[in-house]
């Protein structure tokens, strides 16, 4: 809603989609630590940037330039924890996967900060 347009959110398939059936080379760009994810296939010719933005909470920033979170519209399936789960991926140099951030007994929730690359487009 705040991005404005046909903006929004990727769902958690989208990222597990980036993660699995993409190219991932670690790269510096202007001075920025991240990824270029490239598409396969009929979509080689696609890519994009994804800075190792790091991790906020409060007023500081942890991280960056090592490594990047970013978050999905996907919260926990389990209602009993929704507030503390949500989809997202996470990378540095070397690694990239998917998971559910939880952090209930560090006194983290969603209300962390993350990097958000908005999608276009309907949800697939």
């Amino acid at each position: 809603v705040k991005c404005g347009g046909d903006w929004r959110m990727p769902t958690d398939q989208e990222i597990s989609d980036l993660h699995n059936n993409c190219d991932w080379a670690w790269t510096t760009l202007n001075g920025v630590n991240g990824y270029v994810v490239r598409g396969r296939g009929a979509y080689a010719d696609n890519s994009i940037f994804l800075p190792a933005a790091g991790s906020g909470y409060g007023t500081s920033l942890y991280n960056s330039g090592s490594y990047g979170y970013y978050w999905s519209s996907v919260p926990s399936p389990d209602s009993n924890r929704s507030d503390n789960y949500s989809w997202g991926l996470n990378f540095s140099s070397g690694y990239h996967d998917t998971y559910y951030y939880y952090y209930l007994y560090s006194g983290y929730g969603r209300y962390i900060g993350r990097s958000v690359r908005p999608v276009q487009g309907l949800a697939q």
